[in-house]
């Protein structure tokens, strides 16, 4: 993975002099959550913004995440993505927190292979595709199916797994400890490139 870490340093130092902070997304964020997706190429469908959780820096968006309400009753967290000059800061550990905190019951989420482990700290475990809602299963099908395409056009691909939260009551009592800085945030996987990111729909 290639990263040029001067300039994020120098970034780091100012942004942590700033206050980030998470709302509900309003209709006016709508085209600022739809360049922020789409410049990390990630599912560009079903980006409603009445979904969306939003970090806002001096008023400008710098992350977002949402939680997709499917017509079979499933919740799908989706379209993470942190702005690439405010990686590093847990902000898309904030933002999951955020969304979860929300929604108590079941939650399935999309990601690569290598980052499944992020997503321990809130509770999700891999499952098999089977398992899981028809809804989800659609998605993860559409992401592997251009993954398939990525492998022919010789771009380095990873495997898609589905993850489930079960409902918070029945994870929260053993859930892992974060402590010491011993276990990874979501905001350290996701530094770096774009490829870096754990969810990508």
């Amino acid at each position: 993975m290639s990263c040029n870490f001067l300039p994020l340093r120098r970034e780091a130092s100012y942004m942590d002099q700033l206050a980030i902070g998470i709302r509900r997304a309003m209709e006016r964020d709508q085209q600022a959550i739809r360049v922020l997706v789409h410049s990390e190429r990630l599912n560009p469908t079903g980006l409603n913004w009445p979904n969306f959780l939003v970090a806002v820096i001096g008023g400008r968006i710098i992350g977002a995440v949402q939680m997709r309400k499917h017509t079979d009753g499933s919740r799908e967290l989706g379209s993470l993505v942190v702005a690439k000059e405010a990686r590093g800061h847990g902000i898309a550990s904030r933002l999951i927190d955020a969304l979860l905190a929300e929604d108590q019951e079941p939650v399935w989420i999309i990601t690569s292979e290598p980052y499944a482990g992020a997503y321990a700290r809130w509770g999700f475990e891999q499952i098999e595709a089977w398992a899981a809602p028809v809804k989800v299963r659609r998605n993860h099908l559409m992401g592997s199916l251009v993954r398939i395409i990525s492998f022919v056009m010789r771009r380095p691909v990873r495997r898609l797994l589905i993850l489930e939260r079960r409902r918070a009551a029945e994870w929260t009592t053993s859930r892992p400890s974060v402590s010491g800085g011993m276990q990874p945030s979501t905001a350290d996987v996701l530094h770096g490139s774009s490829r870096t990111y754990p969810h990508s729909e």
